[in-house]
């Protein structure tokens, strides 16, 4: 595992790339419902058959090769596969919903109000009660700690 400050950099580096990922994608999310390589196959008036040549594929293997996309269960390798036969680039990613930066404050803050909220209760048992501006501050504090401490944050 890289250093704390080095995970806070990577992170940070990281939500800048996606951001452009992010806004390339959008328009793409849900645009082909039956799939891409039958779009692309379609697209470029090849048939199934003419794929599966280029592929050394029985023109029924294209058929379910196309139907695993649709339903999700295609391997990596067959979109390469396929991508490499319709001349095109295969391209994979997995986009974070959010920013890295938010995803670790959240968690870490998520995890520091777990910790000072079980704290609190014991202590407003024993009558030691402290304000919730107190509780506030803890929080945050811990929060900001648990940031440097990446390990802690996934347990």
């Amino acid at each position: 595992m890289p250093s704390t400050r080095n995970y806070l950099l990577a992170a940070t580096q990281l939500d800048r790339k996606l951001t452009i990922v992010r806004s390339a994608a959008a328009p793409f999310r849900n645009a082909v419902s039956s799939g891409w390589i039958r779009a692309l196959r379609q697209a470029l008036g090849l048939s199934a058959a003419g794929l599966g040549r280029r592929m050394k594929l029985a023109q029924q293997s294209v058929v379910q090769l196309e139907e695993n996309e649709k339903n999700g269960t295609i391997t990596l390798a067959s979109l390469r596969r396929a991508a490499e036969a319709l001349d095109a680039e295969f391209i994979y990613a997995v986009v974070p919903r959010k920013n890295l930066r938010d995803t670790i404050s959240e968690r870490a803050r998520e995890l520091a109000k777990q910790r000072v909220d079980s704290v609190s209760q014991s202590m407003q048992l024993e009558a030691q009660g402290i304000s919730e501006k107190e509780l506030s501050e803890r929080i945050a504090e811990l929060a900001r700690e648990l940031e440097r401490r990446p390990r802690e944050l996934w347990r």
